[in-house]
């Protein structure tokens, strides 16, 4: 049997981090953990062991750490290779992106097919992935 794919979402939204997460998690093959925020998504991390396959976030993350603040932490513990997919809807969410290397960005409001398809498809054995390295 195939092991799911660890999904870590980051959100501050609580209404938008519930739609997703209760999205991913009634898909077939993936495994959701949640944050509110960055400093929680770190500590969430540390119970996967910095071993996620997949990190969405978003990059407004209310107070405290921004979403591409996290992903620069988490990237310097990461364990692994991981895909970076940001769910935004910051004006500059695909120049930031690019910057932090994300592997897809999908705007705010999202389509939720569009969302589960992308995951599906960079969970694929062929999707792009970011080093540990950075």
């Amino acid at each position: 049997m195939t092991q799911p794919l660890r999904i870590l979402v980051i959100e501050d939204d609580p209404d938008t981090l519930a739609a997703v997460a209760t999205l991913l998690r009634d898909e077939d093959g993936f495994a959701v953990w949640v944050a509110r925020n960055g400093e929680q998504a770190l500590e969430v991390a540390e119970e996967l062991g910095f071993n996620a396959d997949l990190i969405l976030v978003d990059l407004h993350l209310g107070a405290g750490m921004r979403g591409d603040q996290f992903v620069a932490a988490y990237r310097r513990r990461s364990r692994g290779p991981f895909r970076l997919v940001v769910l935004s809807g910051v004006p500059a969410a695909y120049e930031i992106a690019r910057t932090i290397r994300a592997s897809a960005v999908i705007g705010k409001p999202y389509e939720a097919d569009e969302l589960v398809r992308t995951i599906r498809i960079l969970g694929s054995a062929g999707g792009p992935s970011q080093d540990a390295a950075g």
